[in-house]
């Protein structure tokens, strides 16, 4: 078990909900993302859905989307719970924050990860509902529906666009990064690193 790794000034008192990112964050289900760029014939590391949004011809923005759609709704079918996260999920429900999940995933898939994970929470808002990350708005319309200041609220999530997300909203962020992989140069910029979620219930204020 590892604990989380918090940034001077931030503390897990300060917290009263959370706000998840899904794929790569609770649940094994983040698409073949070298494998898609590869049939859309982007680069490494270019921003698929800018790269959508980039397209001028119908034709050819239905094309690619086509083929975002297979690869999310195939990775969707196979997800399942990353090791702790259902814990976590549980034990912050039994506490009684307020949880919800925003993602860049389309509704479908979303829907289809969580059937799988079997869990349904309030508040799940995808990129068909709010503007995709790290555009602030979906996670500042939770806060608001929840009649939180974002400062009470935390995002988790597994990538730079959510801890800036997080940081555009107003909230506190924390990036889960397990494993020896070296950090990356953005997780400095989270308040919160979260190796592994069995050390985040472990050390979550009763």
């Amino acid at each position: 078990m590892r604990f989380p790794e918090l940034q001077s000034g931030f503390s897990l008192t300060d917290i009263d909900a959370v706000v998840f990112d899904l794929d790569g964050t609770l649940a094994h289900s983040n698409p073949d993302f070298a494998g898609l760029r590869a049939e859309l014939g982007i680069p490494p590391g270019t921003d698929i859905l800018a790269h959508l949004h980039s397209l001028q011809g119908q034709r050819e923005f239905e094309a690619a989307s086509a083929i975002v759609h297979r690869y999310e709704m195939d990775s969707s079918a196979k997800a399942c719970w990353i090791d702790g996260a259902r814990e976590l999920v549980l034990h912050l429900q039994h506490q009684g924050l307020p949880l919800g999940i925003l993602t860049r995933n389309i509704r479908e898939a979303a829907q289809l990860t969580l059937s799988r994970l079997e869990l349904s929470l309030e508040w799940v808002l995808t990129r068909e509902d709010a503007p995709a990350k790290p555009d602030p708005a979906g996670l500042r319309h939770i806060c608001q529906a929840w009649q939180l200041a974002p400062a009470r609220v935390l995002y988790l999530g597994d990538y730079l666009f959510d801890v800036q997300t997080a940081t555009n909203a107003g909230c506190r962020s924390g990036l889960y990064w397990p494993g020896e992989a070296p950090l990356p140069g953005y997780a400095a910029q989270a308040d919160m690193l979260v190796p592994c979620y069995h050390g985040l219930k472990a050390c979550w204020p009763r």
